[in-house]
């Protein structure tokens, strides 16, 4: 009668190993899987467009261009007055200060866009001699005099607080 139980144990335990080796250990068929050389490609990412432009004023757009000429006007009077000047900077503070100025003179009346013309002229005879690195140290300490000169010139005159009722209003953009 033993020799029937251990039958009866040891079937049921083998049958069971039997199973457990086929089916396997799930973290031991994931060492043998392989895996692809080349990683999946990054899903790429919804991208919606809005357009804000409608609730943007005339003054918000002047004011968001004369602080980027602050901006690239300060950035090209520093390059200006450091010892070991950097071209390309200098190139670009002249280039996007030039197109930041045009930018505001497009949004003001032609009567007050008209007194802002010989700023540009000046700016863009300056820009050409940056664009070209002609200069010698002189040259450079004469143009900084003159770009501060200007700075104080523009702030006096085409400041947005000063300017802001002589902004060219839209057609579509007028009061019903």
């Amino acid at each position: 009668m033993r020799k029937f139980q251990r039958r009866w144990f040891v079937l049921p335990t083998a049958y069971c190993l039997l199973l457990a080796g086929l089916i396997g250990c799930e973290s031991l068929q994931k060492k043998f899987n392989r895996k692809p050389k080349t990683p999946l490609g990054r899903p790429s990412p919804v991208v919606t467009f809005r357009d804000y432009t409608e609730g943007v004023t005339p003054l918000d757009r002047y004011r968001k261009h004369f602080i980027l000429f602050e901006y690239w006007n300060d950035q090209l009077m520093t390059e200006l007055q450091q010892r070991d000047r950097n071209p390309k900077r200098l190139q670009r503070g002249s280039r996007e200060s030039l197109q930041e100025l045009q930018a505001l003179q497009g949004l003001l009346q032609p009567d007050v866009a008209a007194g802002l013309q010989p700023f540009l002229d000046a700016r863009v005879r300056m820009d050409q001699q940056l664009q070209h690195d002609t200069m010698i140290d002189s040259q450079r300490n004469t143009l900084l005099q003159t770009l501060e000169t200007q700075t104080r010139q523009l702030n006096r005159e085409f400041y947005w607080r000063k300017v802001q009722d002589r902004l060219n209003v839209p057609v579509d953009a007028s009061p019903q």
